[in-house]
């Protein structure tokens, strides 16, 4: 039996569960664009998260705090709720910290702080080495973030993963990108670091791209026997 999925709705924001992961689908793109003889071309795929056709598996993760985050999801959704869940919405920012104001939303200050980054890097360490890839391919690491990369963070993340931890984070490559405008390229082979400030009408046609990848996966037919 062949059913269609349910379309999402173009006019609201993304469902929690999706076939494609938004985030996934930004790194492809900026990769790809970014450093297309590295990577070629990219497809999303599972452990790991993208997989280029050069034999580079790379994985993408988010690096922001949890309750931030909750509270977020809830926020956007409100526009678009009945009173019922809008109410639950509204609980849920509470929950996390963060009254809902009704008009322009006040949010807490994010800590500036490597923490949340070696945090979330440290978590796919543990999925690295439990051996769930091929021991012959080179796995790079995307890590997006809103927390701000100011110089005291930049050198926090070199000691940690040039000399505190190098030998044991198994990525060769880890980008951070921060604030949705900064790409950190972190290289642990050369020991060396840079930064690119992406353009932002540039980026916000990938976010779009990136959307509409996940809109198009999600209304691919499914097949039940």
């Amino acid at each position: 039996m062949i059913r269609m999925r349910k379309v999402i709705d173009k006019d609201k924001p993304l469902p929690d569960h999706t076939v494609l992961d938004y985030d996934e689908c930004c790194a492809k793109l900026i990769l790809e664009d970014f450093f297309p003889d590295i990577y070629g071309q990219i497809e999303v795929s599972d452990s790991p998260d993208l997989r280029s056709e050069k034999n580079i598996g790379i994985e993408v993760t988010i690096a922001n705090d949890e309750k931030m985050m909750q509270a977020l999801n809830a926020w956007i959704k409100i526009p678009y709720a009945d009173e019922q869940h809008r109410d639950e919405y509204i609980r849920i920012m509470e929950k996390c910290g963060v009254p809902f104001e009704g008009g322009i939303q006040s949010w807490p200050s994010i800590k500036v702080s490597f923490d949340l980054v070696r945090s979330a890097i440290e978590k796919k360490q543990i999925k690295l080495n439990k051996g769930n890839y091929s021991s012959e391919q080179r796995l790079h690491l995307f890590v997006l973030t809103d927390t701000w990369f100011c110089d005291e963070v930049i050198n926090s993340a070199k000691q940690y993963l040039f000399a505190d931890q190098k030998s044991q984070i198994g990525f060769e490559r880890i980008y951070v990108f921060s604030m949705g405008i900064y790409l950190h390229v972190f290289d642990l082979t050369s020991e060396t670091h840079y930064v690119i400030k992406i353009d932002n009408s540039e980026q916000t046609i990938r976010n779009i791209k990136a959307r509409e990848m996940v809109e198009n996966s999600f209304s691919m037919p499914l097949i039940r026997l």
